[in-house]
């Protein structure tokens, strides 16, 4: 049994990939699934329809068709349909990046894979922003391609998890860094995040404040170039005033 929305993947295009299971295990595949519209029961567990898939053939084909198939359910591949230079990888973020790395409704994973011509799968966690930091479990991102791909892939991984674009994913943007010590923390973030919203709303740019697991300790601004001078220039102005507000403050307390 498989998840009804994993048959998809199972038959391919026009049948395509459960034609080349059975063209490369010598078992036939017989798919029954429910119908699209299908209401789910309310006792049903996880409330996940499931499909049938009745295999035929010797006890070593079958094996060879059910591995595909529980491959293209788990991964979105089958290692038996690849070419001999196809390979597994991974790479470990932290969880907090995994939202990143499939994007809003996953253009980023997408756009990696088509321009890396690799298979990413994204591991299921439990993982909560209030998660004390020595508690967070890392989890391992899938590359499946060949190994010039798959290597191409882990750049555009590692280049989203440390400064949250890549050429391939992000086009014409870069990212800059802006050094603000911490007692200026406050003039960038302003109060409940008002300022954050104002400078990523009206700059077109996504600010990155450092924490804990940053590889650098300075604030990252990513976007179009003329929009990132413009909002580091904004962020240097607030540090500027707040300087001069403490400083008339100590001024008039002084006198």
């Amino acid at each position: 049994m498989i998840d009804a929305k994993k048959v998809g993947i199972i038959i391919g295009p026009k049948g395509a990939t459960m034609k080349a299971i059975e063209e490369a295990t010598g078992c036939k595949l017989d798919v029954n699934a429910p119908a699209r519209d299908a209401p789910v029961p309310a006792n049903l567990p996880n409330k996940t329809l499931k499909a049938s898939v009745k295999l035929s053939g010797t006890t070593e084909a079958i094996q060879k068709a059910r591995t595909a198939i529980q491959e293209l359910e788990r991964k979105g591949y089958a290692s038996i349909l690849q070419s001999d230079n196809f390979g597994e990888f991974s790479i470990s973020v932290h969880p907090r990046c995994l939202s990143e790395i499939v994007g809003p409704g996953g253009k980023v994973i997408q756009a990696l894979q088509t321009n890396c011509d690799v298979k990413i799968s994204i591991p299921p966690t439990d993982w909560k922003p209030n998660t004390p930091p020595g508690m967070v479990q890392m989890c391992k991102v899938g590359i499946a391609g060949s190994k010039e791909n798959s290597r191409t892939a882990k750049g555009v991984l590692q280049s989203l998890v440390e400064f949250h674009h890549h050429e391939l994913t992000h086009p014409g943007m870069i990212h800059e860094t802006v050094y603000v010590p911490n007692e200026f923390f406050h003039c960038v973030i302003g109060s409940k995040g008002s300022e954050m919203k104002h400078i990523r709303g009206n700059y077109k740019v996504d600010v990155y404040m450092p924490n804990h697991d940053s590889k650098t300790q300075d604030v990252l601004v990513v976007g179009k170039k003329s929009n990132v001078d413009r909002a580091i220039t904004h962020i240097t102005n607030l540090m500027d005033r707040d300087s001069e507000v403490k400083e008339k403050k100590y001024d008039d307390s002084f006198y």
